[in-house]
């Protein structure tokens, strides 16, 4: 392989991780998320569950309409009904027990945290290559386990205040995957532009 297609590589492999490590409008959410939670807990929990629920409630009636319009319905076209039944249901469930969310919002926003943490992980280690500041970014990933690990088990370490809890570990999260990523992204940009100027 010649010189200038290894450069193209390289070169392709640095805007990969880039865009990759881009950050993302889902750490400006889950900012005012967290703040919201800091100053509200109650009300923004209750405002959540009402919110999922009416959504529930109008894909079901979508659902609903989708399968009473259906002339020759098969057996498939039933599920539509179903699903329409079991989404009205929880979206009812959801929207008339407001409360039920605030006990499982934060081991649902913790899974995420966790999930999305361990991905940047594997980002910043398969970048290393393209990102001399690798281990920077690596440490701040490993903020953001340490963030959805304790917003999984808030419940049981700060039972009555583990809303303000997740409001904190939200806000440390998106300041610590915006850094990270905004590192990443720059280390992977000047490996990108001394390839080009190589070529």
């Amino acid at each position: 392989m010649s010189q200038k297609a290894v450069h193209k590589i390289e070169v392709k492999e640095a805007r990969k991780v880039r865009s990759f490590t881009m950050p993302t409008g889902i750490n400006v959410i889950l900012l005012i998320l967290g703040i919201c939670l800091l100053i509200w807990a109650d009300q923004v929990t209750s405002l959540i569950s009402i919110v999922i629920g009416a959504t529930f409630i109008i894909c079901a009636i979508y659902n609903y309409i989708a399968w009473v319009r259906v002339e020759n319905r098969a057996v498939a076209d039933n599920a539509k009904l179903m699903s329409a039944i079991a989404l009205a249901i929880a979206g009812g469930f959801l929207i008339i027990q407001n409360g039920f969310i605030k006990e499982v919002i934060s081991i649902i926003i913790g899974i995420f945290l966790l999930i999305e943490s361990i991905f940047r992980m594997q980002d910043s280690l398969n970048g290393k290559k393209y990102n001399p500041n690798y281990k920077n970014a690596l440490i701040l990933s490993i903020v953001g386990v340490i963030c959805g690990a304790l917003c999984i088990f808030g419940k049981l370490i700060v039972p009555n205040l583990v809303l303000q809890v997740l409001g904190v570990l939200l806000i440390i999260f998106a300041f610590a995957d915006t850094t990270g990523g905004i590192i990443t992204s720059k280390s992977a940009k000047k490996v990108e532009s001394k390839i080009i100027d190589e070529q």
